[in-house]
């Protein structure tokens, strides 16, 4: 073959070659996954925490008492997280009484016990301004008993897996600042709190719901709905202030108000020992949690029971 017309046929064949390229399709690009939905009724700067609930053996926690309880405890938490005071699960202001006014005259004279019982928003942390918190929250039904108006239980809070986002990459434990100050860690990061509940609400014309017929567990970190029932919370503090109203009419300052304030903040240490010793880790394990900043959020162990989807 002549070399024109090998360089005219090797010339078509690159054309004809350019051609299929351009109207080829084009690769088709791997499908984007859809991110997963937010849970219902969870906010966003709790994505990597979760709740943790424990019980003596034969104390349901997804039936009975023990919902009521877990999403009063844990909206509290909530609110306090986040500093919204409405963040709180749903029903929880249906089941707490409207609040006075913060620091007004009506909310001094109430007892302590019953000044808060919608939340309160927590103190403001520079040093973490998206209010990102990590970790398990653990939390353990001490003791629950009958009272003559519904039920009284008493609630271990440990935060030793608890950690706060800061403005760098680092993650500080609950109470860290604490612990700088020379702070017992154990009296920092274990809580005792008392919450009372009735299923008398007593404002007027309010008929009672029925308690969830299903059980209360499963994947999701908050429930959907209101699980609260007929139950409508009196009181709720730690140990250390239900002094007030169990001895009502006190005087501040006198010597008896000071003994039954001593008595009260007593049986609230006697009650924080009982939850350290059912926790599973020792005193040096605790500190270390409490007070070794880390640069990478823990495992998150999903929460237990958990809620219904």
């Amino acid at each position: 073959m002549p070399k024109s017309r090998t360089r005219i046929v090797v010339g078509v064949v690159a054309i004809l070659l350019g051609l299929t390229a351009c109207h080829s399709e084009p690769t088709p690009s791997p499908q984007s996954q859809t991110p997963p939905a937010r849970p219902a009724n969870w906010p966003q700067n709790l994505d990597d925490f979760r709740f943790r609930w424990s019980a003596d053996p034969g104390f349901s926690l997804d039936t009975g008492w023990a919902v009521p309880l877990r999403a009063y405890v844990e909206s509290m938490q909530v609110i306090n997280y986040t500093r919204n005071r409405d963040a709180g699960y749903p029903g929880l202001k249906r089941a707490t009484p409207e609040p006075p006014e913060k620091f007004s005259s009506e909310w001094q004279k109430l007892p302590l016990a019953q000044r808060d019982l919608r939340g309160s928003v927590g103190r403001l942390d520079a040093g973490n301004p998206d209010h990102r918190f990590v970790g398990n929250e653990d939390l353990r039904v001490l003791k629950a008993e009958p009272i003559p108006s519904g039920f009284r239980a008493f609630v271990c809070d440990a935060t030793f897996g608890v950690y706060g986002g800061s403005t760098g990459s680092q993650l500080i434990p609950w109470g860290f600042e604490s612990a700088k100050q020379g702070f017992n860690t154990d009296f920092t990061n274990m809580a005792v709190w008392r919450i009372e509940f009735s299923d008398k609400d007593p404002r007027a014309g309010a008929p009672p719901l029925p308690s969830p017929q299903s059980a209360q567990q499963g994947p999701l970190p908050a429930p959907r709905d209101d699980v609260f029932g007929p139950w409508f919370v009196t009181g709720a503090s730690l140990v250390s202030g239900w002094s007030d109203s169990d001895f009502p009419g006190l005087q501040n300052g006198t010597p008896e108000y000071d003994q039954r304030l001593h008595e009260a903040q007593a049986a609230e240490e006697g009650m924080r020992q009982q939850c350290l010793a059912q926790y599973p880790l020792n005193v040096e394990q605790r500190k270390a949690l409490a007070t070794t900043v880390i640069d990478a959020p823990p495992a998150v162990k999903p929460a237990l029971p958990g809620w219904p989807e």
